[in-house]
């Protein structure tokens, strides 16, 4: 009799911590989140200076009180990365140039370092905050004059764009761009473009200047409808050429547009998965729908991108043809 209660004792100690654990497992924790309250942030002393903080994971402002099964979470933001091409290229867009390079601009930083430090022109001044680095003052044809590069994060979520203004000091004081055939800008960047097509893709992070890598300019985001859209800090000619190519990039058939209404009318199909025997024998992709791509100007140097399709049935690819177009912005 004294060996069963010791046994029956042995049996409790052992499996009671068990079916304690199990009852914290079978509890559904999963919208847990949504109670919590987001604390006030930390406020830094004038005189200390900190990195921006960006909250990838944002409490959501109209959480429900009442959680039940019905509540459906928000889809993530997505995100995509540049691939592994290490491409750089130059872009033109009337008036302005920039390079794109296909690596986060804390990496491209030292490279740009180097390249003004190794040209004729040298390395006067660099910031790593602000992302500019400004050539020694030289004197042509009896003007002062200089080169300003700055380094901002790119439309994809890992690369970086360059901009290069030849500058000529006036007798003011001021420094202003340096206009007609004497500006030597497009000389710079396909220097530039020479170095970093010849430069190794290794060249290291600089620690000092991690906090370009916050500032993507392009977002796919959310409304409180749960609609998707494409937020972009371009003004609106950027925003409308980048669409443009990147209609271009996946091969999304474009059937009519109207820049004045920033309107594109597009088809789209998707190309399922499947084995070389059975495409073979299979047709065409199916067509998911027609549908208008509306850039709309919300601000000087924002636009948002939103997708509709013209059926019901078509509506609900819309988000998937919103990730194509987002895929392939650069």
């Amino acid at each position: 009799m004294q060996r069963t209660n010791i046994r029956n004792s042995l049996f409790i100690c052992i499996f009671l911590p068990f079916f304690n654990s199990c009852s914290y497992l079978f509890d559904d924790r999963i919208n847990d989140y949504l109670k919590e309250k987001e604390a006030k942030s930390i406020v830094m002393p004038e005189n200390i200076s900190s990195l921006p903080v960006v909250d990838f994971y944002p409490l959501p402002e109209n959480a429900p009180e009442d959680i039940n099964d019905d509540y459906e979470v928000p889809l993530p933001q997505q995100v995509f990365s540049s691939g592994t091409t290490n491409e750089v290229r130059l872009h033109k867009l009337g008036e302005v140039r920039w390079i794109y390079v296909e690596t986060l601009p804390s990496s491209t930083w030292p490279l740009m370092k180097d390249y003004w430090s190794l040209s004729e022109f040298g390395l006067n001044i660099e910031n790593p905050t602000t992302g500019i680095i400004e050539s020694n003052s030289l004197v042509i044809d009896g003007n002062e004059t200089k080169f300003v590069m700055k380094i901002e994060h790119g439309i994809r979520q890992a690369s970086s764009e360059i901009f290069i203004s030849h500058l000529l000091k006036g007798k003011t004081g001021s420094w202003v761009r340096v206009e007609g055939e004497e500006n030597l800008e497009e000389r710079l960047f396909l220097s530039t473009l020479d170095f970093l097509s010849n430069s190794t893709s290794s060249g290291g992070t600089s620690l000092v200047a991690l906090n370009l890598n916050i500032g993507q300019k392009a977002v796919l985001k959310q409304n409180e409808d749960l609609s998707s859209y494409i937020e972009l800090n371009l003004e609106f000619s950027r925003a409308w050429a980048a669409v443009d190519r990147a209609l271009k990039e996946a091969l999304i058939k474009v059937n009519d547009l109207d820049r004045d209404e920033g309107v594109f009318y597009v088809s789209f199909t998707q190309e399922d998965e499947k084995g070389f025997v059975r495409s073979l024998f299979s047709g065409d992709s199916p067509s998911k729908g027609n549908f208008k791509i509306i850039i709309t100007e919300d601000g000087k140097n924002k636009c948002s991108v939103t997708v509709g399709g013209e059926t019901e049935d078509s509506k609900i690819f819309e988000r998937d043809l919103l990730s194509e177009i987002n895929q392939s912005l650069s």
